[in-house]
């Protein structure tokens, strides 16, 4: 996992209050709900239950120690961003920064919903009940972030402050110097499975429809309508953390691996990072891969020119229907 410089921080953090909302920052600006979070944290080996994060977070009083570790990684952040959150901490428990006494902020509660069902061939997306307000800063953004409290997918129609609309697009990848590629679906070239994944193919009659929708400022989730299948979302294979995943569709279900932070690089061009991992979405075979049928991957960031994506807005499409 690689630190990022937009991530709340507890530096300037003086009292033990502050200390937990700086934590409550943290945990909006990962978009993740407690149930993920929790998933995250025994995915790294942490132990964070949803009960017990939510609780912590809703006191005025300092967390465990192992309990922060675990939340600041689950939030994508790694050892070093870890390491400075324990040190606040601990500076804070030994009387090292001046405290005051604190009011206890309102206990928050955690998600409760059943996992949505798994259905491959008809996607569908699940109607969701519009919970908590909270005002969110994050990459450069200041926005009002509405997060749902049942299944944390949030209300994906709402409108962010975002350098991109809903809407449709072609994802162009730069390495492509005639800009005739586009991401769109296709099958691992060595037929090892049969599986729809996303790969290049020619803009001219590129399908499915891509549709961006955001969830968090900067943070989208990539829909694909298909005429046979419906509407579902892009993710990271088994929400994997390292390099090498390829991505497909899947039944939208607003988990941190289904969600790409969209990041500007130049006028026009941006950088897709699945939330869950912070690595970068490319090409298989790197910028000197140019043929159709090329596998999109998750990699390690590198800047280089296939990790870098125009989006051309896409009109006179039917718009995706409310639910979708």
């Amino acid at each position: 996992m690689t630190r990022r410089d937009d991530a709340p921080r507890p530096d300037g953090a003086t009292t033990a209050a502050e200390y937990v909302a700086a934590l409550r920052e943290l945990r909006e600006w990962s978009a993740l709900t407690y149930r993920q979070l929790a998933a995250k944290a025994e995915a790294s080996g942490h132990v964070l239950p949803a009960s017990t994060v939510a609780a912590a977070l809703g006191r005025g009083t300092l967390p465990r120690a192992d309990l922060v570790e675990a939340l600041v990684f689950a939030c994508g952040l790694d050892a070093d961003a870890a390491a400075r959150w324990l040190t606040v901490r601990e500076d804070l428990a030994a009387g090292r920064v001046s405290e005051q006494p604190a009011t206890p902020a309102p206990t928050e509660v955690p998600d409760a919903a059943t996992p949505l069902p798994f259905r491959r061939r008809r996607r569908r997306l699940i109607p969701i009940a519009i919970g908590v307000a909270g005002l969110l800063i994050a990459i450069g953004v200041i926005g009002a972030v509405r997060y749902a409290t049942d299944d944390g997918d949030g209300d994906e129609n709402a409108v962010f402050p975002n350098r991109l609309s809903d809407g449709f697009y072609l994802i162009k990848p730069t390495h492509i110097a005639d800009g005739s590629l586009c991401l769109g679906e296709g099958r691992e070239r060595n037929g090892r499975t049969d599986r729809p994944i996303v790969v290049q193919r020619p803009c001219d009659g590129v399908v499915p429809d891509t549709y961006l929708v955001a969830v968090a400022p900067d943070v989208y989730l990539i829909k694909w309508r298909n005429p046979v299948d419906g509407v579902g979302c892009l993710r990271v294979d088994d929400a994997i953390m390292v390099p090498g995943a390829l991505l497909g569709p899947e039944d939208c279900a607003g988990s941190a691996h289904e969600r790409f932070l969209i990041e500007p690089v130049d006028p026009g061009v941006f950088r897709l990072r699945p939330v869950h991992s912070g690595l970068c979405i490319g090409i298989l075979g790197g910028p000197h891969e140019t043929t159709v049928k090329a596998e999109a991957v998750q990699a390690a960031c590198s800047g280089t020119a296939d990790q870098r994506f125009r989006l051309i807005p896409v009109k006179g499409k039917e718009p995706l229907s409310p639910g979708q």
